[in-house]
């Protein structure tokens, strides 16, 4: 329940109030993909709107790709992976489900996080569309530097997170293979190949506005043949088990599915989450089938190797893939046309 009060005195549009506080809701997690929202006669008594202010709110986040209409279904969200219910099998002894709500803690631990972390320039300190950059990030960055498996990896890939700037730099001074996914995975991938940087411009070239400069595209057989020897990522929340918790659209996961898919990456690649103090959680979260799990956990004052509890996705799992995200992301369509290719008989929709 939004608790969300039209202002019938605002220039703004009684159906525009509304698009923003639904879209606000599904990027707070109250919905994920593949959850379907309230009846519209439901939503519509909720606002206090009649249907049809109600059905033009939704046709605009509709046109954005945000929802989607199945005649006689009901409205569902698109964006990132579907919810999943299911965990993995466990590796060694089994942590118990923990009930807790993530979303409550992402937003308590989000309270903490923003007495140290920096705004964004565009997004500010909306934390639900990025991970944003904190006081001691570069501390974080000097211990992955001294870490064997950064030592030994050439080609490193690198979420686009506030907080990676710092490595990303490193990574770019070190003549390491830069591998970095574009804003929602929506162009792909870019690369910062060794000697694409001007001495000089590596910091630059470190921030998303940079790798559009020196970066160049990369496609899924380049990285293929290629390999990942390390990822690293950010975090909104991690335990001390490794189980993360981003942004909440699971964009990582995806990427990692997509490297599976390919077989750049396998069960020991190594994946490093990154984040503040604050982020990393005592409570206990059982992953679901889909999460990623952290090898290792670098904060500002401490560097966490976890247990190998879980297994990593083993690749894209289908199922919790909706059309309409699969249709925005070009990789994923591109593994899943060459999946229909392969299987003919399939009946999965284009």
């Amino acid at each position: 329940m939004s608790g969300y009060q039209i202002d019938r005195d605002s220039p703004i549009p009684a159906y525009y109030q509304i698009m923003l506080d639904l879209r606000d809701r599904i990027t707070r997690g109250e919905w994920r993909a593949g959850n379907k929202l309230p009846s519209e006669p439901e939503l519509a008594a909720e606002y206090s709107v009649s249907r049809m202010t109600l059905r033009q709110a939704m046709a605009e986040l509709v046109k954005d790709g945000l929802l989607n209409r199945r005649p006689g279904a009901g409205t569902f969200v698109t964006q990132g992976y579907m919810a999943v219910d299911s965990a993995p099998p466990t590796r060694g002894n089994a942590l118990p489900q923990n009930q807790q709500d993530k979303f409550t803690l992402r937003q308590a631990v989000w309270d903490e996080l923003r007495e140290v972390a920096l705004p964004d320039s565009r997004l500010h300190w909306n934390f639900e569309e990025f991970v944003p950059d904190f006081e001691g990030s570069e501390l974080c960055a000097q211990s992955i530097v001294d870490m064997e498996w950064y030592q030994a990896s050439s080609v490193i890939f690198i979420a686009p997170d506030n907080s990676l700037i710092g490595i990303r730099q490193h990574a770019i001074k070190d003549q390491k293979q830069v591998l970095v996914a574009t804003y929602a995975l929506k162009r792909g991938f870019r690369l910062l190949q060794p000697g694409s940087v001007p001495v000089g411009a590596e910091q630059f070239a470190a921030t998303l506005d940079g790798l559009e400069v020196f970066g160049r595209e990369i496609s899924l057989e380049e990285i293929s043949a290629l390999g990942i020897d390390l990822l690293i990522t950010g975090i909104s929340l991690v335990t001390r088990e490794g189980v993360r918790w981003g942004k909440g659209h699971g964009f990582f996961d995806l990427e990692w599915a997509i490297f599976r898919e390919v077989q750049a990456v396998g069960e020991d690649t190594p994946v490093i989450a990154v984040g503040h103090d604050c982020q990393l959680v005592s409570e206990v979260l059982e992953p679901s089938a889909v999460d990623t799990i952290a090898d290792a956990i670098v904060t500002p004052t401490a560097v966490i190797c976890v247990p190998a509890v879980y297994p990593k996705p083993e690749g894209i799992y289908w199922e919790y893939v909706s059309p309409q995200l699969r249709r925005l992301i070009p990789p994923l369509q591109t593994l899943f046309i060459q999946r229909r290719e392969n299987d003919p008989a399939g009946d999965d929709e284009l």
